[in-house]
């Protein structure tokens, strides 16, 4: 046989094996994701209607404790926290651990908005249905942006505000709507490349390592927990939709300007893991130098996922300013 005939026949093989791939991936989606999120939701959590988005929250602690909002990031969701929890119970707060749409058990829509302001008025209404006059709040990620977003719509609802590695994009240029992936993305073909890659158990371990510094973190258990909303009806479908929104929309709100974000009235701790590259530090260099009066926690050889990669070091110091007065209280 020629070595073009060889070349040729390589080609072909690969290219059927990445079709038969991407039928499986697609055919295990939909052979899958078969439940609805209020059968399958933690039967100690409860959903909040927004505006006709239900939004999944779980809440621990003592009902008299102090508030803390935690909000998740990026493919995260409430079950994602793990030992956190119960530290900041054990601690006597009462956690409100919300899953952001279209993550966890919260719905799973296409055409939901989920911009900044719309996330950040959900987690508004959380507050509200929970009758919670005021709260410490703890953003991670993704979950960063609809945080400090929250803290300057409604600063009088926020007591202390943490930012953990926080996805804000501060100076980064505007979504371009005419790059390749966000077409793609925008298109309903988007599912066979999603259930190939984001939403495939097969790929779910590296995706998740890939935002840590410490491997070993990503054990079985936890990838689990990871997994656990991917059994949910239109998962994959739902993440297109907010994928798109997140990488191709223009980005809105007041936490997207860096003038907005100066003037922030509430205090502001960051934690940040020196060894993130997702988020680099210089990130949270950037805030505190742009926020007068933030702190900086600086948490070494950790990644992207403190709470996930060295609990021991992220609790402590989470608990610390949690528990720090404001100063107007000083």
């Amino acid at each position: 046989m020629s070595p073009l005939r060889i070349i040729r026949r390589m080609i072909f093989v690969a290219l059927a094996t990445a079709v038969l791939y991407i039928c499986a991936s697609v055919a295990w989606v939909e052979s899958n994701e078969r439940l609805s999120p209020r059968d399958a939701a933690p039967a100690n959590g409860r959903f909040v209607d927004v505006d006709g988005v239900s939004v999944f929250v779980q809440v621990s602690g003592p009902a008299t404790g102090e508030p803390v909002l935690l909000v998740h990031g990026t493919g995260a969701w409430s079950g994602t926290w793990f030992t956190l929890v119960p530290a900041l119970t054990q601690a006597g707060y009462r956690v409100i651990a919300v899953d952001l749409p279209p993550f966890g058990y919260s719905s799973k829509s296409t055409r939901a908005d989920y911009s900044r302001p719309a996330q950040a008025l959900r987690l508004l209404r959380v507050l509200d249905a929970l009758h919670v006059a005021k709260a410490r709040v703890v953003g991670h990620s993704f979950g960063g942006g609809p945080a400090l977003e929250l803290a300057l719509l409604a600063p009088e609802r926020v007591e202390r505000l943490v930012l953990v590695d926080a996805a804000l994009a501060l100076d980064a240029p505007q979504n371009d709507r005419d790059t390749l992936a966000c077409r793609v993305l925008a298109h309903r073909g988007r599912e066979p490349l999603l259930a190939s890659t984001a939403t495939n158990p097969l790929w779910s371990r590296h995706l998740l390592e890939s935002f840590v510094a410490r491997k070993e973190a990503v054990t079985d258990a936890r990838l689990a927990a990871y997994r656990e909303p991917m059994q949910l009806r239109n998962a994959t479908d739902a993440l297109g939709a907010w994928a798109h929104a997140f990488a191709c929309d223009p980005r809105s709100g007041r936490s997207t300007e860096p003038a907005n974000v100066a003037k922030l009235a509430v205090p502001l701790t960051l934690i940040w893991g020196d060894a993130d590259t997702v988020t680099p530090i210089a990130q949270a260099e950037r805030l505190r130098a742009l926020v007068p009066g933030t702190q900086l926690r600086v948490l070494h050889g950790v990644g992207h996922i403190p709470h996930l990669e060295d609990p021991t070091s992220f609790e402590p110091v989470l608990l610390q300013a949690l528990a720090t007065p404001s100063p107007r209280h000083r």
